[in-house]
């Protein structure tokens, strides 16, 4: 009898353990419109070539999020600073609603061609569950990159976790010097970070 209890006991704490996983990490049967494998309220950085067949060309730099989280806004900046001054503070494209509502998102994206120190645009899809989808091409303007030597790069350097509002996840990042000068890289938008670069551009998104 003592055997029977003690089975069905751990029976009981697997099955309930499974079923709060699954909830947790929003897996069927609880994903809704939810996008799998992410918990809600937080974002997680998808390291693999995009898969999307509009952006299967040939792509210099790309990207994947997945994030379900309660905002009002989320935006794609395209910023670039000369040292720490802020020269250029472009929209690549939004999402938004009046009021703070639900966001179950995959946002990828992609720069087409094979050099990603000469890239010309930037193509952004943002997807849903429901696989229907929202598809934009930003145009970098021209003379802000092949001046500079000493040349960097970085893509979405940030890690999984729960989402802050007002905090930008990088995206992609270039640096440029005339002489290059390894500094600290903690925070990129630190004026620390950007006083110590001829020149940086930052693609990011932040929700609020």
């Amino acid at each position: 009898m003592k055997k029977i209890v003690t089975v069905i006991g751990i029976l009981i704490i697997t099955i309930g353990g499974t079923l709060m996983y699954l909830s947790h990490m929003n897996y069927w049967p609880f994903q809704g419109d939810k996008v799998t494998g992410v918990p809600d309220g937080e974002i997680k950085n998808v390291r693999s070539q995009p898969s999307s067949d509009e952006l299967s060309m040939l792509l210099a730099a790309s990207g994947e999020v997945d994030y379900n989280v309660k905002a009002k806004t989320m935006d794609v900046y395209f910023d670039v600073y000369k040292r720490d001054k802020r020269v250029r503070h472009e929209r690549v494209t939004a999402q938004a609603g009046e009021k703070a509502a639900q966001m179950n998102s995959r946002f990828v994206w992609g720069i087409p061609g094979s050099d990603m120190f000469a890239p010309s645009e930037i193509r952004v899809i943002m997807r849903n569950v429901q696989e229907s989808y929202a598809q934009n091409t930003f145009v970098i303007p021209k003379g802000i990159f092949g001046k500079e030597n000493g040349d960097s790069a970085r893509t979405q350097p940030f890690e999984d976790g729960k989402i802050k509002l007002g905090e930008k996840y990088i995206l992609q990042l270039w640096e440029f010097n005339k002489k290059y000068e390894a500094g600290d890289s903690n925070d990129p938008f630190s004026k620390e970070f950007l006083k110590g670069r001829e020149q940086t551009v930052i693609l990011y998104m932040v929700f609020n």
